[in-house]
This record gives C-alpha cells, sequence and structure tokens, in this order.
C-alpha cells in the first residue's frame, strides 16, 4: 500500500515536515516497537520516500531525540499546568514533583525509546538530555521559582539553573525507587525542600 509523497503538509516549512515525521514516528514505535521499526516504516507512515525522511532527518539517533523532545514537551505542558495551580512555592515543588515522577512513569512510549533505542536510561535521559531538554525543564519550575524568590523563600546563593537541576536529579531519583505518592512527599519534604528552602527560624 504504497503511500509516498501523499503528506498534506507543505515540504518546504521544515516545522511541519519534523513534525510530520516526528508523529509518524511515534506511531510505529507504538505500534511495533522502538527496535523493530525501520526508517522505511517510519516513511511509509508519514507518507513520504525514504530520500526525504533523511533529508529532514540525517539518521535515525536524531530522529529519535526529536521523538523524545515531543513527548518531553507533553510532559513539560501537564505539570506546568499542575504547577500553575500550586499556592505557594513549597505546594508547587512537592505537587508538581510528585506529578512529574507520575507522568514520566506512565509515558510508556517515552521509557521504551529510551530504554530501547538509545544508550541512557530514563533516568540518564532527565538528567543530561541535551539543551533543549534543559531549556523545557527551566521553562516548566521559572514562574514558581520567580514567585519563590519575591516571597524571600529560595536560597539566594543558588541560581535558577542549579535549582533546576537539583529538583531534575532529585526526580531522577524517584524515579528508580518504587515509591508511593505519600513516601514520595515524605522524601521531598526531608530533602528536597532543605536543598532549596531557606530554613525557617523558631
Amino acid at each position: 500500500m504504497p503511500r509516498k509523497q501523499n503528506s498534506p503538509i507543505a515540504w518546504g516549512n521544515a516545522k511541519e515536515s519534523k513534525q510530520v515525521i516526528v508523529d509518524a514516528a511515534a506511531r510505529c514505535f507504538q505500534q511495533y516497537g522502538p527496535q523493530r521499526t525501520s526508517m522505511d516504516d517510519i516513511a511509509e507512515a508519514a507518507g513520504i520516500s525514504r530520500k526525504t525522511l533523511y533529508r529532514v532527518f540525517e539518521d535515525r539517533p536524531k530522529l529519535i531525540q526529536a521523538v523524545l523532545l515531543s513527548r518531553w514537551a507533553i510532559v513539560a505542558k501537564k505539570l506546568q499546568n499542575r504547577i500553575a495551580k500550586a499556592t505557594s512555592f513549597e505546594e508547587a515543588l512537592l505537587e508538581g514533583s510528585v506529578t512529574a515522577v507520575s507522568i514520566i512513569r506512565s509515558d510508556k512510549l517515552a521509557n521504551d525509546i529510551v530504554h530501547k533505542a538509545t544508550d541512557h536510561t530514563l533516568e540518564q535521559f532527565m538528567l543530561h538530555g541535551n539543551a533543549q531538554v534543559h531549556k523545557a525543564n527551566q521553562d516548566i519550575w521559572q514562574t514558581a521559582i520567580d514567585e519563590g524568590r519575591k516571597a524571600g523563600i529560595v536560597k539566594p546563593s543558588l541560581s535558577d539553573g542549579r535549582i533546576v537541576e537539583i529538583i531534575g536529579s532529585i526526580h531522577s531519583l524517584l524515579v528508580m525507587r518504587d515509591d508511593s505518592p505519600i513516601k514520595q512527599r515524605e522524601f521531598l519534604k526531608d530533602v528536597l525542600l532543605p536543598a532549596i528552602m531557606v530554613a525557617h527560624k523558631g
């Protein structure tokens, strides 16, 4: 069933072209699994030729990274919505973190891709990622950090980047642990809050 070059988008638009291929790759990964999906499968699902696919993504690792970033954007949007509902910086840290761990654990596709199609574990991807992952993480937490600084409850010695790094490290640790949300909150109160927030006196 050939579907080459049937895509409705204009292939001169790099952003749209990439998104069509990323969406097609995600569907193939879900259907066949990341390891068993070929570039030919993805090209067919996108309605383009293999040659066109390689013009947009020069190799499979770059396409895999793009799919992961697309999944990370979904995580970021859900997490930002939860953080926006928080009434305090402490609540943002606690409930945002519990939500982040839940979303990441439940994203089977992202887990499959990281574990089966990259050289990283999910925790390593969360910690190291790339420049786009770091920017997404910064965007997720920036408003909450700014509010915490205005309230005077964020340690002034910590840069925004360092705070996001600490949050990411704790999230990676929680993903590895098999704790319930109640246990996660206890751990976050013992470890994350003291690492970022100014200690209460008296």
